[in-house]
Formats: structure tokens, sequence, C-alpha cells
């Protein structure tokens, strides 16, 4: 008999618990986020180019690279190990696997983003379909070594067989997610607006806003981890359910 899938709340408290399993180490990736989001306004100020929301953002852009790339998917291959011990992600191998992944885990993320981008320029359905069914792919080429190609083929036959799941969970970790960054923005703005890249680097709200981002960031990983590894735990069980049967 198959388990039931775990509710909506249920990950998200799940992936509130896989934050805080090493807090120490999201704690780091949360001051780091923090710093390197500091980074935009001091280019700006150095480079004198006065408030240009589109070069800021640009900036921090740029400047929160390292995070994605290296600094939250290690967080998330321990993570992934620690939990699972899959023989694709070993427990006491995740530090070498994840040396010889995270460049290629990247690589596909940029794919993916350069894809739904080009998809969503042309005509919006395109895009999003890149993202529907080929979103794990990053995930797929980091916690199980997979090759792009190998991930993306992957990533469509979860797809194909738990969209609705996968889905509506996922939406809800990034409403979550977007809604305590967006309030966070409006609270700032309404209590003290910063106009420039100066007023934002004097203001200790807008370094506790770099903060909470970061943290938000972490979050939103580790729960879309815990759905990714229910999905595919779930899937595993499903086919073994219908071999069964036959």
């Amino acid at each position: 008999m198959l388990r039931k899938f775990p509710s909506s709340l249920s990950l998200l408290w799940e992936g509130s618990k896989l934050t805080l399993r090493h807090p120490w180490s999201s704690l780091t990736i949360c001051v780091l986020g923090m710093g390197l989001g500091g980074l935009a306004p001091l280019l700006m100020v150095r480079g004198g180019l006065g408030a240009n929301p589109a070069i800021e953002s640009l900036l921090f852009f740029v400047a929160v690279l390292p995070l994605d790339m290296y600094f939250l998917p290690r967080l998330l291959l321990r993570l992934d190990a620690e939990t699972l011990d899959n023989p694709k992600n070993l427990e006491d191998g995740w530090r070498d696997a994840f040396e010889t992944r995270w460049l290629r885990a990247f690589g596909a993320k940029v794919l993916l983003g350069l894809a739904a981008g080009l998809g969503i320029l042309i005509f919006i359905l395109p895009g999003l379909a890149v993202l529907f069914f080929f979103g794990w792919a990053p995930t797929r080429v980091l916690l199980r070594g997979e090759g792009i190609k190998e991930a993306c083929i992957g990533s469509l036959e979860l797809m194909r067989r738990l969209w609705p799941l996968a889905v509506s969970r996922a939406l809800l970790v990034l409403l979550v997610g977007v809604t305590i960054s967006g309030f966070a923005q409006y609270a700032i703005q309404a209590l003290h607006p910063l106009t420039d890249p100066r007023a934002e680097l004097l203001s200790p709200l807008f370094w506790g806003e770099q903060f909470l981002g970061s943290m938000v960031s972490v979050w939103t990983a580790a729960s879309l981890l815990g759905l990714y590894q229910n999905l595919e735990s779930f899937a595993a069980e499903l086919s073994v359910a219908s071999s069964s049967e036959k």
C-alpha cells in the first residue's frame, strides 16, 4: 500500500527543520548573503552612479552569484546526504561528490534559466513549460550526479507522473517566500524609504532586509529539497507498486 504524500504544511515544516539542521551553516550563508547584497550599493556609490535601480539590480544579481553557485548547493547536498544517504549521494562522500558536481549543476541551472527566459520572451507559455518539465534537472545533477541530458529526462518523467503534487507544493513554498520578502520590503519603505545607494549603506533596515532575504533563500531552497526528496521517493514507490501489479 502506498504511503500518503506529505501535506503542504508538513513540507513547509520539513523545510524549516532542514534549514535548522545545521544552524551555524545556515547563519553563515545568511551573513554572507547580507554582505554580498551590500556590494551592489557600495559599487554604485564608488562609481558615482547615483540612484539607478536597473544597474543596482544587475550588480546585486552578480554579487550574490557565489551563494547560488557554491555555498547554498553545498549545504543542500550535505542535507540530502545526511537525511537520505542515497547511494548516489552517500553521507560519508558528499564533500567529494560536491566538488565534482557543483559546477555542472550550476551550468544546468544557467541553461535552464536561459531556455526559460528565451521562451518567456518569445511567448510566455514556452518559458513556463521549460520550467514545468525540466525545473528539477539542476537538482538531479547536483544530488544524483546525473548528466544534463539524463537529468532533463528524469525531471520530465517525474513531472509527467507527479506534476499535481509537485506544482501545488512548489507554488506554496515560493508563495510563502515571496510574501515574506515582499512584506519586508514594503515595511522598510513605509518606515524609512531608501532613496539612493548611500542611504541604503547607512541604514540598518537595509542590512536587515538583506539578511532576511538570504534567510528566505535558504529556507526556500531547503523546502524545495524536501519536496524533491519526497517526490523522488514517492515515484520509486509507484514504480514498485506498478511492477508488483504486473
